[in-house]
C-alpha cells in the first residue's frame, strides 16, 4: 500500500502530492502520541513501583537465599571470617616463697601470646525447606601461628597449679567424706603428685602426665577419657556435635534450635522448654556466624559458644559509621554478664563460686574450672587481693560484637575471657589447704576477628553505598522521562498540527478564476487515471477530504522539492 502510494504521488500534480503527504504525515503523528502516552505512562508507573517495592530489598533476599550452592549457603558451609586466638598464660614467680608462708600473695606475670587461627567448618550441611532448619556437623580446627606468637609454645617453661592434682581433690572434697580424703591425700603422696609443677606451655595447652590422671583414667573410664590433661585440648576436643539452624521464621533467622538435638544446656540444668532459664536455653541463641536481619537496637543478643559453656548477653551501645560508607551497631558484652545479678547467671545452691565467675565444671567432667573476664575485672574484691601482678583495666578487656543491622551480617567480634581453677578442700585431704578456696588463674584468650571476609564487604557496599543512590538515579530519570512523553503524547493528541475538516455543501456562488482552477485540480487528481487498484483508499481520501493548514504551523516541505 505505501509503495503504491507513492508511485501514485509520482504520478498527481504537485499541489495532489502535497495533500496527501499531509493526510500520511496526520496519520503517523497520531499514532506517536498515542504511543508516547502509553509508554511514557508506563515508565513512570514503574518509577513509583519501584520505589513501593525497592529492587534493591528484593536482589539482597535473592542474593542471600540459602539454596545449595549459592553465596550464603558456602558461607555457612566453609565461613572465610578470619577468627584468631591469643593465649596468654600466667606464670606464678613466687611458689616456694608462698608456701613457706614468707609471701602473703602470690605474684602472677603474664606470658604470651601464643597465637592460633580458628577454621571453622560445617560439615554435612542440608537444608531442609518444609521444616524451615539447617541441619549441620560443626568443627573447629586450631593452626599455632608460631611466627605472631612470641616464641613456640614447646620453648616457654612456666610454673603452674597443678591442675589435675587440685581438680580430682576438688572434686572428691566435693562429693566424698572425710575418710575417703583421707585415703586419697595418702594416695597422692605416695604418688609424688605436688601442688604446683614446673612445665612448658605446650604441656599446660596440650595436655601432661600426671600419676593422678593415670589412675583416674584406670579407675573411672567412663568419665576421665582421657590420660593427659590440657586446657586447649579439653576446649578443642574432637567431638560428634550436631546443630539446628533456623532459616524460616524471619524473627529468629539463624538461631539455633538445638545442639546434640537438645535445645538447652543439660550440663546446666536444662530439663525442659517451661523450666528453662537463659542460662541454659540453646533455643534462641547465636553462634555469630549470622544474625537475623533487621536488628533492634533494644535486642539482647543471647551468644552461645560451646566451649563457654553457658549464654552471654550482648547488648546494644552504639551505632557507628565504617570506614566502607555504611553504618553498624556495636553490641558489648553486658557489664554484669560474670556476676550473680546477671538475668542470664545460672542458679547455683551447692559450692558457689564469688561473684564474678560462671561455674562450667560440669562441661568439664565435674573439673572446678571457672570462668572469670580477664585480670579478675568485676569480681570478687577478696579474691583480688590474693594475687599480685593483675591488672584489671575494663577498657582493655570488653568484649563486642559489630553488626550490620539490616541484613545482620557480623562485621567484628572481641571476645575475652580468663580461665581458673576454683580450690575447694576437705579436712582429710589437706594437700590443698595453702590455696583453699582461692580462684587460681591459669590463662586468659583473647579471641577476635577485626574485620569481615572482603566478599561480604563488598557485598555490603554494593547493598548500602553503590546501589541505593544508582537506583535513585535511574527512579528519577524513569519518572521524568515518562512524564514528559505522556504530557508531550497527550498534547499532540490534543492540539494536532493538522486538521481534517469534512467537506460541507455550500450555496452556489460565484468564484473567481484561480478558485476554479483549484477545485479543478481537485477533481482532475481523483479522477486522475494514475490511480490504480491499490490506490483506492487515497484516491477516496482526495475525494472526500479536504486538507487546510493551520497558519504558521508547518512548512511546507514538499515545496522546496
Amino acid at each position: 500500500m505505501v509503495v503504491g502510494a507513492k508511485k501514485t504521488l509520482q504520478q498527481v500534480p504537485s499541489k495532489g502530492r502535497i495533500s496527501i503527504m499531509k493526510i500520511q504525515n496526520f496519520t503517523v503523528q497520531k499514532k506517536q502520541s498515542v504511543v508516547k502516552v502509553v509508554y511514557g505512562t508506563l515508565l513512570a508507573i514503574l518509577a513509583l513501583v519501584s520505589v513501593v517495592i525497592d529492587p534493591v530489598k528484593i536482589f539482597t533476599n535473592w542474593y542471600l537465599d540459602i539454596q545449595e550452592g549459592k553465596f550464603i549457603f558456602k558461607m555457612w558451609e566453609n565461613p572465610t571470617y578470619q577468627l584468631f586466638s591469643e593465649v596468654y598464660v600466667f606464670n606464678y614467680t613466687n611458689v616456694d616463697q608462698y608456701l613457706k608462708g614468707s609471701d602473703k600473695t602470690l605474684k602472677l606475670q603474664e606470658i604470651g601470646p601464643f597465637r592460633f587461627q580458628e577454621f571453622r567448618t560445617n560439615r554435612n550441611l542440608t537444608v531442609d525447606r518444609e521444616a524451615g532448619v539447617m541441619r549441620m556437623r560443626p568443627n573447629i580446627d586450631l593452626q599455632f601461628l608460631q611466627e605472631e606468637s612470641i616464641a613456640h609454645y614447646k620453648d616457654v617453661h612456666v610454673t603452674m597449679p597443678n591442675i589435675a592434682l587440685i581438680a580430682i581433690s576438688t572434686l572428691m572434697a566435693d562429693r566424698l567424706g572425710y575418710f575417703a580424703n583421707a585415703g586419697a591425700y595418702y594416695s597422692i603422696s605416695a604418688l609424688g603428685s605436688t601442688l604446683f609443677r614446673n612445665m612448658t606451655a605446650e604441656e599446660l595447652l596440650w595436655g601432661y602426665s600426671d600419676p593422678i590422671v593415670s589412675i583416674a583414667n584406670k579407675l573411672l573410664p567412663g568419665w576421665i577419657d582421657f590420660e593427659k590433661i590440657g586446657i586447649l585440648d579439653r576446649f578443642y576436643v574432637k567431638r560428634p556435635d550436631t546443630a539446628e539452624v533456623e532459616i524460616g521464621d524471619e524473627s529468629r533467622k539463624f538461631s539455633l534450635n538445638s545442639w546434640n538435638e537438645s535445645p538447652g544446656l543439660v550440663e546446666q540444668g536444662y530439663t525442659n522448654p517451661n523450666t528453662s532459664i537463659p542460662c541454659n536455653r540453646i533455643k534462641g541463641s547465636y553462634e555469630g556466624l549470622m544474625l537475623p536481619p533487621m536488628i533492634s537496637k533494644d535486642v539482647v543478643i543471647p551468644i552461645f559458644r560451646k566451649q563457654a559453656c553457658r549464654i552471654y548477653p550482648f547488648s546494644f551501645v552504639d551505632e557507628m559509621k565504617g570506614e566502607y560508607g555504611f553504618n553498624f551497631y556495636r553490641f558489648q558484652l553486658q557489664e554484669s554478664a560474670f556476676n550473680k545479678t546477671s538475668e542470664y547467671a545460672c542458679k547455683c545452691t551447692k559450692n558457689c563460686l564469688p561473684d564474678g565467675f560462671v561455674d562450667v565444671s560440669n562441661c568439664y567432667y565435674g573439673f572446678p574450672i571457672a570462668l572469670s573476664k580477664p585480670h579478675y575485672v568485676d569480681v570478687d574484691a577478696q579474691q583480688q587481693t590474693y594475687f599480685e601482678g593483675m591488672n584489671p583495666e575494663p577498657e582493655k578487656y570488653y568484649s563486642q560484637l559489630d553488626v550490620e543491622p539490616t541484613i545482620g551480617v557480623p562485621l567484628a567480634l572481641s571476645i575475652n575471657v580468663q580461665i581458673n581453677v576454683a580450690v575447694r578442700t576437705s579436712p582429710g585431704n589437706p594437700i590443698t589447704k595453702p590455696v583453699k578456696d582461692k580462684v587460681l588463674p591459669i590463662m586468659r584468650i583473647s579471641l577476635y576477628c577485626k574485620e569481615a571476609p572482603p566478599e561480604v564487604i563488598q557485598l555490603l557496599r554494593l547493598r548500602f553505598v553503590i546501589a541505593p543512590p544508582v537506583v535513585l538515579t535511574v527512579q528519577i530519570l524513569l519518572f521524568i522521562i515518562g512524564t514528559f512523553f505522556a504530557i508531550q503524547g497527550a498534547y499532540r493528541m490534543w492540539k494536532p498540527t493538522y486538521k481534517i475538516i469534512q467537506q460541507q455543501e455550500k450555496p452556489k456562488v460565484r468564484r473567481k478564476s484561480s478558485e476554479r482552477r483549484r477545485s479543478s485540480i481537485i477533481l482532475n487528481m481523483s479522477d486522475n487515471s494514475a490511480f490504480k487498484d491499490d490506490d483506492d483508499l487515497a484516491k477516496e481520501a482526495v475525494s472526500l477530504l479536504a486538507i487546510t493548514e493551520e497558519d504558521g504551523d508547518l512548512p511546507d516541505l514538499l515545496a522546496d522539492s
